[in-house]
């Protein structure tokens, strides 16, 4: 099993080497970083000023990807989904797919100073929730679990990057 993350060019090596740290110690597999995802402009709704995340997602599963293969889209933009304002990231289960934006994650998104380690925490904690959905993992109850739903960055905040005792045995790894 691999997971690759596909930066789209505008996100730092800097930030992508911390978020492939961190992955690797949840999953310990091999992880690649292949630079190049800019599938962006087919996703962009100019009603809304975002970019719907189904999209990207389809962009991403390509013949090019290994069955054992997880990919995970990491793009700097703002992401939605049909019935919702906004999202963090979103997976397809039956692809192996994620995307994941870090535009929300940014504490000057909303006004607050920068915190370059809580940005890099949050950017790492929703990496790894969209890949387990690519495994299989629904979202849990268990508040501090990574698969927690984040309807906040609060949410997000709250939780932790592990899978609690509930999802880890569920990963398919």
């Amino acid at each position: 099993m691999k997971i690759t993350l596909r930066p789209s060019d505008d996100i730092s090596e800097e930030i992508m080497k911390e978020i492939e740290k961190q992955v690797k110690l949840v999953f310990h597999c091999p992880i690649a970083i292949k630079t190049g995802f800019n599938h962006l402009s087919l996703a962009y709704n100019a009603q809304r000023n975002q970019y719907l995340a189904t999209k990207l997602l389809e962009s991403l599963a390509t013949s090019e990807k290994r069955h054992d293969e997880k990919i995970v889209g990491i793009v700097e933009v703002d992401l939605y989904c049909s019935h919702l304002k906004f999202i963090f990231g979103e997976a397809d289960f039956n692809s192996s797919t994620a995307i994941m934006s870090l535009f929300r994650l940014k504490q000057e998104y909303y006004g607050l100073p920068a915190d370059r380690d809580l940005f890099i925490t949050r950017a790492c904690k929703e990496t790894v929730h969209e890949l387990g959905h690519t495994f299989g993992l629904q979202h849990c109850s268990d508040l501090r679990c990574v698969m927690h739903f984040s309807n906040s960055l609060a949410d997000t905040d709250w939780k932790e990057i592990y899978f609690c005792d509930k999802c880890r045995p569920k990963l398919r790894i």
